[in-house]
């Protein structure tokens, strides 16, 4: 064997140990790991199109004071909406460091509006606690469970069918 032949045996190996590894989508799946204000928050990937940052924002008027405007994604009007006010959470304003997740549907697709991202992570189903029964508020539909080292999950999926966030325009 050669030295070239080694080394990608080696490689070989070396991916085929990450593999196994993988979690099955029956024990676990993918998050991207959000800040608003002081607390951590994930959502699914499978619900989340892009993260773009927040650039040009404009504001519509006579509109619920959780949407913070409209965006145009690449030709595409998107709404944008601030869970921090939809949650009741402390707001500090808009800063160059805020990111917009751009969660998609089957037929709808929004923007939410994030501090920060933090990364993303795999999570296993039994490490989630259901959420606290004393959690009360509009938002506490929209929390799937909690991890133990306090990572709010959201239901993307429960969101994007929400009569509380859409806004009926008839």
């Amino acid at each position: 064997m050669t030295n070239e032949q080694k080394i990608l045996a080696e490689r070989a190996q070396h991916l085929a140990a990450k593999l196994e590894s993988v979690v099955s989508e029956k024990e676990g799946f993918q998050v991207v790991t959000f800040l608003l204000g002081i607390e951590s928050y994930a959502i699914e990937t499978k619900f989340v199109r892009e993260v773009i940052t927040l650039r040009e924002l404009t504001q519509i008027p006579g509109v619920p004071a959780f949407v913070m405007g409209v965006i145009n994604f690449r030709g595409v009007i998107i709404s944008v909406i601030n869970l921090k006010v939809f949650f009741g959470l402390k707001e500090k304003g808009l800063t160059e460091l805020n990111k917009v997740i751009i969660v998609k549907g089957e037929n709808l697709e929004f923007g939410i509006v994030a501090d920060g991202i933090t990364g993303n992570m795999q999570l296993l189903h039994k490490s989630l606690s259901a959420a606290p029964l004393t959690l009360k508020g509009p938002g506490a539909d929209f929390v799937t469970g909690i991890t133990s080292l306090g990572l709010i999950l959201l239901d993307a999926g429960r969101m994007l069918r929400s009569k509380q966030l859409i806004i009926d325009q008839k």
